[in-house]
């Protein structure tokens, strides 16, 4: 008999709190009474995995599954057990980024939220996985696989959305702490408190820190990272309304691990092992699929441990940009990505009448960074003159000549100050119906630098952040010379609107939305842009008149002298009207329900790609996304099936330059997808439990891509690259008094690295160990002790892969996977 519990709007309200599977406020109030309509099945789920029974494809794990995962790990690492859902990370503890895919879709077209708001980059929308929240402050996580809620707040959710939420404070006082130790001298202490109630009208916070530290497993250099979180919240009155408010911040000092390339493993092996690109083809692909030894060498082969930078002599010309100083633009000291990131957030519910409730949203967002680099320049360049033409130079390594070549820091920096602001007004028409209409404004300012700075004779930087924070590389004239010097605004306004329904009993739901976007980007570039080739910025004092500078609708020569576009500012306008439609429909008297959605997406052109000329005529990329599926779920089974096809139109894909640190786009046109998700946890006894999900991802490119000039890369009919076309994978799961013991793994099928589908690794096989020793049985209920192995089996394979068009026009980049990692941790609390 499928037992459900009928509520009311004022009871459905009491558990919003502990009910949060969609991302705003908003769209958790709206939901939360079909989440406990059917709360008896979905509400505790199995083993912290649950199945929410709604219109979309959604699964979410709360804090008892995440408790078993990595101490201090990326969140977005947990969501391997999800199907359909691949993440590779760079390292084992999560600290050094790592790339996500979602049916197909890239990170930089899935968003990502925290407490609602948006965290995907406003300018490129990647998305940083070293930069989250502490996993032990995560109360769920949750992935909406082919949709986004009415009042998401984003310009780039076409491939669906993550979201995850921050724990609510306790109403008594505690405290825990958690110290990790494990291999490459990985060193963590998590503390949190949690005060309880603080009054008598039940005021609460928290407030936590961490620290981190590891060296690399390969090469040499380290990874940092340190985060500070604090909250409050007031409940108010009895019905469900609240304010908190909350703050975090974050901050990384890392050491970047070396890409491998194609034409990398091509010098170290030759072209018995890695043909020529020339040989290369969609019939007969360059595969990279090594044995022990050629993945050992492979593992050796990273940045430069020492930097051989020349004495500088007076009368005498040092060149950085030859012999060993030229192995300095790999040397492990310039290859950083330092980060500082931080928020404050605020969320609100308020009951306005029987009927009406409002909740409120607001953020402010910072962030810092770069992806490290250097870059060399003639003390007696042009460059280094800049507006002062009669120059004999600049002395910039101080031995009294400007007969040399120097090496200078030059990273691209990013600095944005975002605002977030999230208004939902809900009616209730009848207990059974109910609309809202929602208002999202996102604006965030995206000032984009690159100020050289100076370097030590051991070739380390000055300071962490270049000449931004430290002493800058000036020309002549006085002018700081610059990576790039541009400055953008993205600022979206969104309104929306929702309608859900049940009929029948209460047994079929229908939820019905409309969101319409209207985003606009203002751009400047304050230096020429290469017209030619990179489409890099050419920042310098030096009179345009000494550059080649063509007009904005000339044809590009395509010969003699680099031609340059002006300093330009442009903006661009991308609206749209994204509908969505969906049903759940409970099969009376059992535990099954049928489940159905439609949605729209959008995806505006990214920043990078806009800046390349002063105009370019991307296009929007839009997908419409089906979904069809059953579940069966109770208390002992979670369980969900899902058939998908989704719809590309100008689909835009995003390749990062280990070299430059940033990433460029390019447009494949149209893209059809099907396949399927499925997945179920169930604990047939109180010491057993068991997860197994499998995914099939099909795609198919529909179009050819041009790559230079008149050539075109015969690209229609292949598969979407880094995109595996099988998973399967699994959890099993048991206790037998003090002790948990989980395992669990995934099999990842091969992946091309290039639209052409003429290079592909090979598949591989990642599993994990985790136990766990409760110390309750001596007096301590909130202390263990836990093991966590990564990689039980040492898998040798690539994990991050970085894509290009085709073998011959490109050279696409590998990360190497990283190997068996043992952690062992102790959390003490009470």
């Amino acid at each position: 008999m499928n037992t459900k519990l009928h509520a009311g709007v004022a009871f459905a309200a009491l558990l919003l709190p502990a009910s949060a599977f969609a991302q705003s406020t908003g769209s958790t109030d709206f939901e939360s009474e079909d989440i406990v309509v059917t709360g008896s099945r979905t509400d505790n789920g199995v083993d912290g995995i649950k199945i929410p029974d709604g219109p979309k494809a959604r699964v979410v794990l709360d804090q008892e599954f995440l408790a078993k995962q990595t101490p201090g790990n990326t969140v977005l690492d947990a969501l391997n057990i999800v199907p359909g859902v691949n993440f590779t990370q760079s390292d084992p503890f999560g600290s050094s980024g790592g790339n996500i895919r979602i049916r197909g879709f890239d990170g930089n077209r899935v968003s990502l939220t925290f407490d609602g708001f948006p965290l995907n980059d406003s300018g490129n929308y990647a998305i940083y996985s070293n930069q989250q929240l502490d996993p032990e402050l995560v109360d769920e996580i949750n992935v909406n696989l082919g949709a986004t809620d009415i009042d998401s707040p984003t310009a780039s959710a076409a491939g669906g959305t993550i979201n995850y939420r921050t724990l609510i404070p306790s109403e008594t006082l505690s405290a825990t702490m958690v110290a990790s130790y494990g291999d490459f001298d990985f060193h963590r202490v998590f503390g949190l408190i949690e005060t309880g109630n603080l009054t008598s009208f039940g005021t609460r916070a928290f407030l936590s820190a961490s620290t981190a530290s590891n060296d690399k497993f390969r090469g040499p250099g380290e990874i940092r990272k340190q985060q500070f979180n604090a909250g409050i919240y007031q409940p108010l009155g009895d019905n469900g309304d609240f304010i908190r408010v909350s703050g975090h911040y974050n901050e990384n000092r890392n050491n970047f691990y070396r890409a491998v390339s194609v034409g990398d493993m091509r010098t170290l092996f030759g072209t018995g092992v890695i043909p020529a690109n020339a040989s290369a083809s969609p019939a007969n692909p360059i595969r990279i699929d090594l044995n022990e030894q050629q993945f050992e060498t492979v593992n050796n082969f990273e940045n430069n441990e020492f930097c051989n930078r020349p004495t500088p002599v007076r009368g005498t010309a040092q060149n950085e940009a030859q012999g060993d100083a030229a192995n300095c633009s790999n040397y492990y000291g310039i290859r950083v990505n330092p980060s500082n990131t931080g928020n404050i957030r605020a969320n609100s519910r308020f009951t306005l009448s029987d009927k009406l409730t409002l909740t409120l949203d607001g953020s402010y967002q910072y962030t810092l960074a770069h992806g490290g680099g250097t870059s060399t320049l003639a003390e007696n360049s042009a460059r280094a003159n800049g507006g002062l033409t009669t120059s004999a130079g600049v002395d910039f390594n101080g031995d009294g000549d400007v007969l040399d070549t120097v090496r200078f820091f030059s990273p691209n920096i990013t600095n944005t100050n975002r605002y977030t602001g999230i208004a939902s007004l809900r009616y209730d028409i009848t207990e059974d119906q109910r609309v809202r209409v929602a208002y999202t404004y996102d604006n965030a300012n995206h000032r984009q630098t690159g100020e050289w700075g100076n370097l030590f004779s051991n070739g380390m930087p000055e300071d962490i952040f270049s000449g931004r924070n430290g002493r800058p590389v000036l020309t002549a004239d006085g002018f700081t010379i610059s990576q790039r010097d541009r400055e953008s605004t993205a600022l979206l306004n969104q309104v929306s609107g929702e309608y859900i329904g049940r009929f029948f009993d209460r047994a079929f739901t229908l939820q019905v939305g409309l969101r319409a976007p209207f985003f606009k980007r203002d751009l400047q570039t304050n230096c020429p842009i290469e017209a030619r080739g990179s489409g890099f910025a050419y920042c310098t004092s030096e009179p345009l008149t000494s550059l080649r500078i063509i007009a904005p609708d000339a044809v590009v020569p395509t010969t003699g002298a680099t031609p340059y576009y002006a300093p330009f500012a442009t903006t661009y306008k991308y609206d749209a009207i994204l509908p969505n439609a969906g049903f759940t429909y409970n099969f009376v008297d059992t535990n099954v329900s049928m489940f159905g959605s439609y949605a729209k997406g959008f995806s505006a052109p990214r920043t990078d790609n806009l800046y390349r000329a002063p105009f370019i005529g991307v296009q929007p990329e839009k997908t419409d996304s089906f979904d069809l599926g059953l579940r069966y779920n109770s208390r002992m089974v979670q369980s969900q099936l899902t058939g998908w096809y989704i719809k590309y139109k100008n689909r835009i894909v995003s390749s990062f330059d280990f070299d430059q640190g940033i990433s460029f786009d390019r447009n494949i046109g149209a893209v059809d997808s099907y396949g399927f998700d499925g997945t179920v946890t169930v604990r047939p006894t109180t010491w057993l439990g068991l997860t197994a999900i499998a995914s099939y991802t099909h795609t198919e490119l529909l179009s050819n891509v041009q790559t230079t000039g008149t050539a075109v890369a015969q690209t229609k009919g292949k598969a979407v690259p880094e995109t595996p076309e099988w998973q399967f994978g699994g959890r099993a799961e048991f206790n037998y008094g003090p002790v948990n013991v989980g395992v669990q793994g995934k099999w990842v099928d091969e992946r091309f690295l290039t639209d052409l589908n003429d290079v592909v690794v090979g598949a591989y096989t990642l599993v994990d160990l985790d136990a766990r020793f409760s110390l309750e049985q001596y007096g301590l209920a909130k202390t263990n002790l836990s093991l966590n192995v990564r990689n039980l089996f040492n898998e040798r394979y690539f994990g991050n892969i970085s894509t290009q068009v085709d073998a011959s026009s490109g050279n696409p980049n590998l990360s190497v996977g990283y190997p068996r990692t043992v952690i062992g941790s102790i959390k003490f609390g009470f």
